[in-house]
């Protein structure tokens, strides 16, 4: 029989799954978000895990339940973490970004052909974010990730992953790079 390729959505949740199981073993507060938009006015933000959220049957069911949906607003959804990261009492702050492709949406901008605007937007929520004390790093799938992270982010914040089933393990010595 033919074998079933796993879509990036599946690994990513499992990557955040194995992620979350490591944070808690550490005691380091984290958190699980998803987000997705479809024009400015219907930008999703889920939450899987909050950060005073403890391991639960519920927390498991909402990573599970994370499946692809409309577009990648993500300069929104950047400003929303920084403002619920700004509410934490900790040292250290850190926003990974896992995302299988560059920001743009249906109203992103004034041109609908262009994704520069969704890249500008991005670039700017995530200057926000380091100038207010919050590390920053994006992780994409996406084979063309080169192309536009080095416009969104310094090239020692970004990686792109060549192979989606590597995932796992990137995550992991990308948080332990950034919190050595």
């Amino acid at each position: 029989p033919p074998i079933e390729r796993r879509r990036v959505i599946d690994v990513a949740r499992d990557a955040l799954g194995l992620m979350s199981l490591a944070m808690e073993t550490l005691g380091d507060p984290f958190a699980v978000y998803g987000f997705s938009g479809q024009g400015r006015e219907k930008v999703s933000f889920h939450v899987a895990r909050d950060f005073d959220d403890r391991r639960s049957s519920a927390i498991w069911g909402a990573l599970a339940a994370i499946k692809p949906e409309g577009s990648t607003r993500m300069g929104a959804a950047v400003r929303h973490v920084h403002d619920r990261l700004a509410r934490v009492p900790a040292r250290l702050k850190v926003l990974i970004i896992v995302s299988d492709g560059y920001p743009q949406d249906l109203d992103y901008g004034p041109d609908r052909n262009s994704d520069e605007y969704g890249l500008q937007d991005t670039a700017m929520a995530l200057q926000e974010a380091q100038r207010h004390g919050i590390e920053t790093f994006c992780i994409t799938v996406d084979p063309a990730g080169h192309d536009y992270l080095k416009r969104m982010c310094p090239e020692q914040r970004y990686a792109v992953i060549d192979e989606i089933d590597t995932l796992p393990e990137a995550l992991t010595k990308i948080y332990q790079t950034i919190t050595a």
